[in-house]
């Protein structure tokens, strides 16, 4: 087998062949490592020995503009901030500088609705575990294509079931790290069953949280519940949804608002059972294990939480 040493003419040759699918969402990318926006996919491109590639050593959020405005902005950006504060990294821009660059790459994309991927790392400068090789924190934002479910599965709910993949320690669940080993094979495992979501468990068997979403529900009693936040990645999209909640309890279509553990009784005899995130908002459970959920198809509680976070939405940070 022979190799070619390939000149930087024969990669750009081969940039423009190598195409998939998912590349098509890819609409444009901003780097702090090129100073600049791209909005061709193959140079969407990040230094193979920045510490986020090889160690996963850095953090990110994943931020949902709807019509123009970008949905929590300001707590994705604290929750950002807040994780790297944690393993000790720091933007090497603004804030201002971050929504500005976020509107020159919307622009760039040429849409109004995206999901945006914001990555802070440690940046290019080796590829050893030592963290001061690196030359200085990076900044890498990536516009895609916002895919959103289609409108059944908020009539129909989705199925989940017990994960069997080890939950993170607290220190790093609660950080929203780059490190996803343990989310991606609850992903493949979901898959792999045929079901929609896995929620994994603590030592004790109280429910966590899924892949990349939260999961709540509605008690007998008529309590809003949200597992404990000890070891779960504090959800925006949830805090946000159970602030909305308030509302409800107010009302009288809930009874309260609680943090609490939640066992598989819990989830067995709850009125509804609830995945909440960025891409999701709110969307009804009607499936554990098998076993039918509540009426087995959209709660009240769900359908109208859902509704009270689609119309807060709208008034997202204008880009």
């Amino acid at each position: 087998m022979s190799v070619t040493l390939l000149t930087p003419a024969q990669i750009q040759a081969k940039l423009a062949e190598r195409k998939y699918p998912a590349q098509q969402t890819y609409l444009a990318m901003y780097s702090t490592w090129w100073g600049g926006i791209v909005t061709e996919p193959g140079l969407m491109t990040v230094p193979v020995d920045d510490h986020l590639v090889h160690r996963g050593d850095g953090v990110f959020e994943a931020i949902k503009v709807v019509n123009g405005r970008i949905f929590l902005f300001n707590e994705h950006m604290r929750r950002l901030e807040a994780s790297a504060q944690q393993i000790g990294l720091k933007l090497p821009i603004s804030v201002a500088d971050v929504k500005n660059i976020i509107a020159e790459a919307m622009r760039a994309a040429k849409v109004q609705d995206a999901l945006l991927r914001l990555y802070l790392s440690r940046g290019p400068g080796g590829f050893t575990t030592n963290p001061y090789d690196s030359v200085g924190e990076q900044l890498y934002l990536v516009v895609t294509s916002l895919k959103l479910l289609p409108p059944e599965k908020y009539e129909q709910g989705v199925s989940i079931a017990k994960s069997a993949v080890p939950p993170k320690e607290p220190s790093m669940a609660r950080i929203k790290s780059c490190n996803y080993l343990p989310n991606v094979l609850m992903k493949k495992e979901s898959v792999d069953r045929g079901v929609d979501f896995t929620i994994n468990l603590d030592s004790a068997g109280n429910f966590l949280e899924g892949s990349t979403e939260n999961m709540v529900i509605v008690d007998q009693a008529g309590n809003l519940v949200r597992p404990p936040l000890h070891q779960i990645l504090k959800g925006t999209t949830m805090m946000r949804a159970f602030e909305l909640a308030e509302s409800l309890v107010k009302t009288g279509q809930l009874k309260a608002i609680q943090e609490r553990n939640i066992t598989e009784s819990d989830i067995v005899s709850a009125k509804e059972v609830m995945m909440i995130g960025t891409t999701l908002d709110v969307l009804p459970v009607t499936s554990f294990e098998g076993m039918k959920i509540g009426s087995g198809t959209q709660g009240p509680v769900a359908k109208e939480l859902n509704r009270l976070v689609r119309e807060d939405i709208k008034n997202g940070v204008r880009i």
